[in-house]
């Protein structure tokens, strides 16, 4: 799966007018003025508009083979809290969600179902309930008799190390705690000021977790 990178980008040089040696002073026009200020504002437009597109995209910021940020956050059904060394040791699965969000309720039933048919296999499932009332999210979960841990990002920190562009969008980090895939859907639209991803596939998310399972028990 493609990565994406940040990058930097930088403006052009200084625009000048140039006047050729004992040449006349033209008489600049409005419609000149304005050509010439056009110019001089185009490597900032260009920035600008590279620099909209570049956050419009619903690619993970992640790279495969990189640390995962550690994490300490609270436990949806109130037990108490998990952290990333609660999880270290073993595949895990990572699945950022809300309950508002239409495809998070379609992939739901294959996330729990995948869960189950693979658990005992070692590996986890993770889900990451952000920008959602507590009660939502535990309606949320027993609508769809979740069983896998979920925590709740209040304050979105654990989002934005995953940089995290949508909802939903699934993560896959193996058992030394570094990534090593992500998956979502085509964008579909926004809502409440978030970009709405498609459902993950069945295929996607079963070639992914057993190929977390096939590196954890590798030398």
């Amino acid at each position: 799966m493609a990565v994406v990178r940040s990058g930097a980008f930088g403006f052009g040089g200084e625009v000048t007018d140039l006047v050729r040696p004992n040449a006349a002073p033209s008489k600049a026009g409005p419609r000149s003025r304005s050509l010439r200020l056009l110019f001089a504002l185009l490597p900032a437009l260009v920035f600008v508009g590279v620099l909209w597109f570049g956050l419009a995209r619903t690619g993970p910021q992640v790279e495969s083979g990189n640390s995962a940020p550690s994490f300490e956050l609270p436990l949806l059904d109130g037990t108490g809290v998990l952290t990333d060394e609660d999880l270290r040791g073993k595949p895990v699965v990572v699945n950022f969600w809300a309950s508002w969000c239409i495809p998070c309720r379609e992939e739901a039933p294959l996330l729990e179902r995948t869960w189950r048919a693979y658990r005992d296999e070692g590996i986890v499932f993770l889900g990451v309930n952000i920008k959602d009332a507590e009660s939502d999210a535990k309606r949320f979960v027993e609508e769809f008799d979740i069983t896998y841990p979920i925590v709740r990002d209040l304050d979105q920190s654990l989002t934005r190390g995953f940089g995290v562009r949508g909802l939903p969008e699934t993560f896959f980090v193996d058992r030394l705690w570094r990534f090593a895939g992500a998956e979502s859907g085509p964008r579909r639209g926004e809502q409440q000021g978030t970009v709405v991803l498609g459902a993950i596939s069945e295929d996607e998310l079963v070639t992914n977790v057993e190929r977390l399972i096939r590196r954890a028990v590798s030398p």
